[in-house]
């Protein structure tokens, strides 16, 4: 027991010393020395509708904001109606641009628990899914831009579900459609289908294109044909209204939060390891101090003890 306890004494304060010393290199920001084992940045293409100016929208508020302003200047020029349509389709318009396509993971700077799990399980833990942290990067992946869409509408009073896509050949997409006009309608932001082609039939669901593969390769006439309709027709819908990833948003809100309070634990550990250790050793001092005295037995004799005798004999 006692070199198991010496033993976790080490390692509560190896832990204590590493965690508090990440917490600390997460102030420094893009500075942290350990930014270097973060994933490898995406490489914008020049293919994309990406505007660098909108990088300044890096708060779901704030590009809330930005979209009621937008939408407020259009409607006030061109006296548009049908809101429901219109605001989703400036947002879907908005979001195309403001990302370009790739991940985005948390780094050491900013969330080092997620890195580090995800490092020795799967890489894909620490690809962010909270809107706040998706909006402070210039890219984002399919997952991520839906995501960000998603919160903003449902904020707004809209109706949402997530579509996964599993191509047999093409690899896995993420979308989701919007109910409003009495029907389901389809929105991609990351693969930026032709909205001209997608207008022209009321933006269907994914179920109309799905079935009408002429208009479906038509709207995303700049990807392989092949790919579109391998990946396009291969379809799962998720819940109505329900944030597209619950367990990886919990995991993140929980890291983050031990990203920077770790240590707290640590430290606490080995206070407690360190007590019961002290304890262990005092009481084995203890009782290798006792000095053990013979005691004699009731009724026994002076000769009971050779080389004892009483007093005055």
């Amino acid at each position: 027991m006692k070199k198991f306890l010496y033993a976790a004494q080490v390692i509560f304060l190896g832990l204590f010393v590493f965690t508090l010393l990440a917490s600390l290199l997460q102030f420094p920001g893009k500075n942290n020395p350990l930014a270097k084992f973060d994933h490898q940045k995406p490489v914008y293409n020049h293919s994309e509708e990406y505007d660098p100016s909108l990088s300044g929208l890096n708060s779901l508020k704030k590009l809330e904001q930005y979209c009621d302003s937008l939408f407020s200047t259009i409607r006030n020029e061109t006296n548009i109606d049908r809101y429901e349509e219109n605001y989703a389709n400036l947002v879907s318009a908005v979001i195309s641009k403001r990302f370009y396509h790739g991940y985005s993971y948390y780094g050491f700077a900013d969330n080092y628990v997620a890195v580090l799990f995800s490092k020795m399980t799967y890489y894909g833990y620490c690809a962010i899914v909270m809107p706040d942290d998706i909006l402070k990067y210039p890219f984002a992946a399919c997952s991520q831009q839906s995501i960000v869409m998603m919160e903003l509408l449902k904020a707004k009073g809209f109706t949402t579900r997530k579509i996964s896509f599993y191509g047999q050949k093409s690899g896995g997409h993420f979308c989701f459609e919007v109910f409003y006009n009495n029907s389901w309608h389809f929105y991609d932001p990351n693969m930026e289908p032709d909205n001209a082609v997608l207008s022209a039939y009321d933006r269907p669901g994914i179920a109309f294109l799905a079935s009408h593969p002429d208009i479906l390769t038509k709207a995303y006439k700049q990807h392989p044909q092949s790919e579109v309709l391998d990946l396009f027709t291969h379809y799962s819908y998720g819940p109505v209204n329900q944030f597209p990833a619950p367990r990886a948003i919990v995991f993140h809100k929980i890291s983050k939060v031990l990203s920077y309070t770790g240590w707290i634990f640590f430290l606490a550990a080995f206070f407690l390891v360190r007590r019961r250790y002290k304890r262990l050793i005092n009481h084995q001092y203890v009782r290798n101090s006792r000095v053990h005295l013979p005691q004699s037995e009731a009724g026994s004799s002076s000769s009971y003890y050779p080389g004892i005798t009483a007093p005055g004999t």
